[in-house]
């Protein structure tokens, strides 16, 4: 009996979330599905997701002291108003992905992040 990595996905488009949460369970991942900081705080209470991929969300900050403070890793999804030199100064940051648009490259990259996540 294998335990399936546990990933959060948060993101603020509900079409972009459902697709990535259908991608990632339909390739045996566990997905905790995040909407907003408020959905944040209620769903990382008493979790300890193998691998949060986070976009936007706000208070960026905020999340990531909290996602620090319970030792958990953070991949960021490329966009715009990403700072990718900034968010690389957290130390659990491990990196950085494109939403999925070919998926076999997607799945190979959340593999890395996870296998990089135990180190």
């Amino acid at each position: 009996w294998l335990k399936m990595p546990k990933i959060m996905v948060m993101h603020e488009n509900p079409d972009t979330r459902l697709s990535i949460k259908t991608l990632l369970e339909k390739n045996l991942y566990d997905v905790i599905e995040v909407e907003s900081f408020e959905d944040f705080l209620k769903k990382i209470e008493g979790e300890k997701p193998d691998l949060i991929l986070q976009n936007g969300l706000m208070p960026r900050n905020k999340i990531l002291e909290i996602i620090q403070n319970k030792g958990l890793k953070v991949v960021f999804f490329i966009a715009d108003d990403v700072d990718q030199k900034e968010l690389s100064l957290y130390k659990n940051v491990i990196g950085f992905i494109d939403e999925p648009r070919e998926i076999e490259k997607f799945l190979k990259e959340i593999d890395r992040f996870l296998k990089k996540s135990k180190n």
